[in-house]
């Protein structure tokens, strides 16, 4: 993975429309994040013109609603949608596929903040590709305290995994608020999939549905990122990745399944050889001999995704993160097997 995050930053040919492109944006009680989100849309469109944005309420009890109706009225560009008889992003997309009619479709989540310049480059890198899924960058950041730092690097390392294995020709990671695919690849494979009941796992579901038969590729391109902020809170965090990891256990990819083992044994491992070098019953020298080599390539690999995410003061918090990510991964992969946390007032995993 570090030697293909070596790669040149790619560029595409330039388009100047994105009349191939819907933008479909489902959200729940996102009343605070809509507006920034859909300025900037509006403003990106002035440059790239022709892209359909799609909103779709998953039975919102705030003022979400309201705020995207009034975006919607008047303009061409916009349309909403309700969700009656379903509930979930899965489903608000699933129901938004029902109404484009486009070659390419482009989900965000609402508290994004797509980067200048995001949809031009967007509808470059679509206008004419033959895959099937591009997987684009995302950022959490800036975070502007300890909390909010950590987690800017640690995504940072999510993202190097994400890019990497991509670039390797073995993708196992994507992100929902920010993916682009075919309308066509993903009608193809919706009948055969057998996660549809899930209500979490947009995202990579339908990356894995698309792997045996389809094209999936990693845009390598900063231009297309976009930003999200940190959570608040340690215990938001902590709800947050337990949600993204309970979804490993219904996932039937083995590269996947390979990686995150290996990430949980290396760990593991770290923290079992620390306990053995203290107690004396480890000699130090083969202690600190191995957690030299894991944090050096560590550091390497987030080093490099980090400086491509444009991450400042990046060396000073992954020095902060290296004595915290053993603990937080091996405890939090175990506790996602028995704790399932609740997103927005529902469950997000159905056994």
């Amino acid at each position: 993975m570090i030697v293909c995050w070596h790669t040149v930053d790619a560029t595409p040919v330039e388009s100047l429309t994105s009349s191939h492109l819907t933008i479909v944006i489902p959200f729940r009680n996102e009343a605070k994040h809509l507006p920034r989100l859909l300025h900037a849309l509006a403003s990106q469109l002035a440059e790239a013109p022709g892209a359909a944005i799609l909103l779709v309420d998953d039975h919102s009890t705030d003022e979400s609603s309201a705020i995207a109706q009034d975006f919607v009225n008047g303009k061409m560009h916009l349309n909403f949608l309700q969700q009656s008889e379903t509930s979930g992003k899965k489903q608000g997309v699933d129901l938004a596929l029902q109404h484009v009619a486009t070659e390419w479709i482009v989900t965000l989540d609402a508290d994004i903040t797509p980067c200048e310049g995001w949809l031009k480059r967007v509808a470059s890198w679509t206008a004419g590709n033959t895959n099937d899924l591009l997987i684009l960058p995302l950022h959490i950041g800036p975070g502007n305290n300890l909390i909010g730092k950590l987690q800017e690097v640690e995504f940072a390392s999510v993202m190097g995994v994400t890019g990497g294995m991509a670039m390797m020709g073995r993708p196992i990671l994507c992100n929902g608020g920010n993916l682009c695919f075919k309308r066509e690849a993903y009608l193809r494979v919706r009948l055969t999939r057998s996660d549809m009941h899930i209500p979490s796992g947009d995202d990579v579901f339908l990356l894995n549905a698309l792997k045996p038969g389809g094209k999936v590729v990693w845009i390598h391109d900063p231009l297309t990122r976009v930003s999200t902020e940190p959570q608040a809170t340690w215990m938001s965090f902590a709800k947050q990745r337990l949600r993204w990891m309970g979804k490993t256990g219904f996932v039937r990819d083995h590269t996947l399944l390979a990686t995150a083992w290996l990430t949980f044994l290396s760990n593991i491992a770290f923290i079992g050889c620390a306990c053995a070098a203290i107690m004396g019953t480890l000699p130090l020298f083969y202690f600190l001999s191995g957690a030299f080599i894991k944090i050096t390539l560590d550091a390497w690999l987030v080093w490099l995704t980090g400086k491509w995410l444009c991450i400042k003061k990046l060396k000073r918090f992954y020095a902060v993160l290296v004595f915290l990510y053993p603990f937080y991964a091996t405890l939090f992969p175990l506790l996602s097997q028995f704790i399932r946390p609740s997103w927005k007032g529902r469950k997000t995993i159905i056994r």
